[in-house]
């Protein structure tokens, strides 16, 4: 990434550096830099998605709870409320609940848990009973007016413009919810939300957070910044379940995947880069169409970029018999231009019948390979048209057993009404209801389907 044109540098590293000074980096790849946006998450999600799954309850959760929410005098470290209690000698607080910090409810698990989000550490805490019955499964928001409950710590109401109930913690705290609640929907961005959870959330890999949980959360991100507390817990946390919460260690990653750094592609000491882009991604396929045998023909490939410092290296792999390109390279400039970068790509068969190939793209300017689909098809120079015979568009239901045949066909053909398959190739109108019938075929290389209509006797 060392290439990438800087346009300006973050000046107050403030916060990255308090959350560097005691993980360890070598947990984060190197392959991080240079991604933003939902390439930045995903590879963030399939990082902290693996973690060792500590037991629920007394034997497993409050152990850790010991080391990673205690106060310097020995007390409960409680963000629902500022009741100061202590350990017991063993097992749980009696008048403290395991509280999801977001409610399980949200992704459907229930008694007896088997689902990792209800057993994982980063949003589990220790919480006041009586403020964790208060909150029940309500989505964050700020209340306005008359709150329902309200502790000094907590705060359950109404939010200005929203008919249902919110939680709002303290503002000591409400970074520490916000970072928690990022750190969910990146580790389980494949998760389908229910109850409550729409309210915040969006099923799919990104955004993940809606419009207004993504204003919230930044906002609270913004106002209170990583604490000590926060650093220490992580750091217990990750001794325990082997995965750490990255919005910690570098709050500026939240920027360039939901806010004002979406442009520019993260780096670990947190100066701004330019994201380059391509219109093309891994996974996009490029038809070459079909060709006889021994002939060969030429599609020209645009590929237009924005912000390219260098230049992309091409190469055709898995089947290079079938396929070639006339040139490795596409110029960083001519990407970056108005007209794009073209590659002539070679479609020359050796073989009859479909040929599939990768064209990769390969650049310091991306972290990850750009890897493209190239399909074609070899067939006979005077290919000759499938067709079925026998067969008219409408029957009477006292119309005589039909023989079902393929024109220009010599293979074995299964013979399909409605989707259920035929015995031998015969189709009897008097075992088909009045109305619309679909009659598909299927050969070892060729497949279709015709409809027909069936009248009364």
């Amino acid at each position: 990434m060392s290439n990438l044109k800087k346009i300006f540098t973050f000046i107050s590293l403030s916060l990255a550096l308090i959350a560097v000074a005691e993980m360890p980096r070598d947990y984060y790849p190197d392959n991080l830099e240079g991604r933003n946006k939902e390439d930045l998450k995903t590879a963030l999600h399939k990082l902290i998605k693996v973690h060792t799954r500590i037991e629920y309850g007394s034997k497993g959760t409050w152990v850790v709870f010991r080391e990673s929410d205690v106060r310097d005098d020995g007390s409960i470290w409680d963000m629902y409320s500022d009741v100061r209690r202590f350990f017991p000698s063993s097992g749980a607080h009696r008048d403290m609940n395991i509280e999801h910090s977001v409610p399980k409810s949200w992704w459907g698990d229930d008694y007896p848990y088997t689902v990792d989000a209800s057993f994982d550490l980063h949003h589990l805490v220790p919480s006041d009973a009586d403020a964790n019955s208060a909150k029940s499964n309500y989505a964050l928001g700020e209340v306005q007016g008359t709150p329902k409950f309200d502790n000094g710590v907590s705060k359950v109401g109404k939010a200005t413009g929203y008919s249902h109930n919110v939680f709002e913690p303290a503002n000591e705290y409400k970074g520490d919810f916000a970072r928690m609640y990022m750190y969910f929907v990146t580790c389980y961005q494949d998760y389908t939300w229910v109850s409550s959870g729409p309210i915040m959330f969006t099923t799919g890999a990104y955004p993940t957070l809606n419009e207004y949980s993504r204003n919230l959360l930044l906002k609270w991100h913004r106002q209170d910044p990583v604490s000590t507390k926060e650093i220490l817990r992580n750091n217990a946390v990750y001794n325990h379940q082997h995965n750490r919460n990255p919005f910690i260690d570098y709050p500026h990653l939240a920027e360039h995947i939901w806010g004002n750094r979406t442009e520019y592609a993260f780096m670990f000491n947190g100066e701004d880069v330019v994201a380059p882009e391509l219109d093309v991604k891994t996974g996009n396929v490029i038809s070459l169409g079909s060709e006889i045998l021994g002939g060969s023909h030429t599609l020209l490939y645009t590929i237009k970029g924005e912000d390219i410092s260098v230049d992309i290296d091409l190469s055709v792999i898995d089947d290079y018999n079938n396929f070639s390109i006339a040139a490795n390279t596409l110029s960083a400039d001519e990407l970056n231009s108005s007209a794009g970068a073209t590659v002539a790509i070679h479609y020359h068969p050796q073989s009859y019948g479909t040929h599939t190939a990768q064209l990769c793209l390969s650049s310091k300017d991306f972290p990850d390979d750009i890897v493209l689909q190239l399909r074609g098809l070899c067939m006979n120079q005077t290919p000759q048209i499938v067709m079925v015979d026998n067969l008219k568009a409408t029957y009477k239901q006292t119309d005589a057993d039909i023989s079902l045949e393929l024109r220009n066909c010599s293979e074995v053909v299964t013979w399909y009404v409605d989707g259920k398959q035929l015995d031998g190739n015969v189709l009897s109108p008097s075992q088909l209801a009045v109305g619309m019938h679909k009659i598909s075929f299927k050969t070892a290389n060729v497949a279709g389907n015709v409809r027909i209509s069936i009248t009364a006797k």
